[in-house]
């Protein structure tokens, strides 16, 4: 199998310069326990030679170009969506690949198949199809319960790994010509090596920025003047957080579980208790979360302002920070001189990002959920 392989590559060290150098980006093993026959993740390209001996060259090379256009789009490494199984994550993969690359020996998902629109990227489709796991699995299978041919395998190993994707990012920018890649790929590629906002680092950034420090005393550490003959102090870190959530007609149903997924996340950083109000042109009432909630009961559906949220905030200078999930298709506010709290705007879209921030940077942070 590897010496089938070794050929595969040779050829592409002739014509093929970005898959031969992001293939050089990680090594080759068998795993015969995988029902995929190849997949990758974690620095490897794995293969499972019992299902790939009864396959040709032809579709043993397309299936190693398929994991290959993979790494360079750094599906395994990079962007890996909140809330999607990696199921849900390998098909979204596919999608973008599908949607771009037409393979003569493989059948890959395409965005139609899925009844979804084409020139979408990995996020979006892992999260759409996530959401129609059982009818997927059935529609694969005929059984919602199946293995979705090979494809439940084919994620197990995809993580968050910085180190990873910045060498294929340097992988990419050193390649000088893209041989047979078509350019619609080609230019994805490209776009995905440029900085993008992290939500999740603004976040775990505005978190930290907006810590509060409640002093104790406490016998147990000893005065830095009079030793242990006066109490000493200890400081925990507390945080009072308020979240406007737009729930508005133009947010969808899905944009809202994007949106109290993040809100979740808040725990995952030490917050033990999080102020929730929603809003469209009025402000709702104020909900108060000590834990992580799924079931949320949405109200308004109206048109948006931001201005009740803001002035909330700016008659409540208890809060440490403040932040505001929206389309951000609404009148600028006006920041009332004074207001303490520091904003952050979290958007649904990159797309929104670019047409919003330049005022939005005005009163806080900015960042976009993928």
């Amino acid at each position: 199998m590897l010496e089938r392989i070794a050929q595969i590559t040779e050829r592409w060290f002739l014509s093929e310069e970005p898959l031969f150098s992001a293939f050089c980006t990680h090594r080759v093993a068998e795993n015969r326990e995988m029902s995929c026959h190849v997949r990758v993740g974690k620095g490897v390209i794995e293969v499972n030679p019992d299902l790939c001996e009864t396959i040709t060259d032809r579709e043993l090379e397309e299936r190693l170009r398929i994991e290959v256009i993979r790494i360079l789009l750094k599906h395994p490494y990079d962007r890996q969506p909140d809330g999607c199984s990696i199921l849900a994550r390998a098909l979204g993969s596919n999608c973008v690949i599908g949607d771009s690359y037409r393979f003569q020996k493989v059948q890959m998902e395409k965005p139609q198949d899925f009844e979804l629109p084409s020139n979408q990227h990995f996020e979006y489709y892992a999260r759409r199809i996530q959401g129609m796991l059982p009818q997927v699995k059935m529609s694969l299978t005929g059984d919602s319960d199946g293995d979705a041919d090979g494809n439940s395998d084919l994620a197990a190993n995809w993580q968050q790994d910085e180190l990873m994707a910045a060498q294929i990012n340097e992988t990419i920018r050193n390649v000088n010509g893209w041989g047979s890649m078509p350019g619609k790929l080609v230019e994805e590629i490209i776009a995905s090596t440029k900085a993008r906002v992290d939500y999740r680092k603004i976040l775990a950034g505005f978190r930290a920025t907006i810590l509060s420090e409640k002093r104790k005393l406490t016998r147990m550490r000893p005065n830095r003047r009079f030793g242990f003959d006066a109490m000493g102090s200890r400081y925990d870190f507390t945080t009072r957080l308020i979240i406007g959530v737009d729930c508005s007609g133009s947010i969808t149903k899905n944009d809202l579980k994007n949106f109290y997924s993040t809100i979740n996340r808040f725990f995952k950083y030490g917050i033990k208790q999080i102020d929730v109000v929603q809003f469209d042109v009025n402000l709702g009432e104020v909900q108060t979360l000590l834990k992580a909630s799924e079931n949320i009961k949405v109200k308004g559906r109206g048109g948006t302002c931001f201005q009740p949220f803001i002035d909330f905030v700016a008659k409540h200078p208890e809060y440490d920070g403040a932040l505001i999930y929206t389309d951000g298709y609404a009148p600028k506010p006006k920041i009332p001189v004074g207001m303490r709290s520091p904003l952050c705007w979290v958007l649904r879209s990159e797309k929104e990002l670019k047409e919003h921030e330049d005022w939005m940077r005005q009163s806080g942070r900015v960042c976009f959920i993928e």
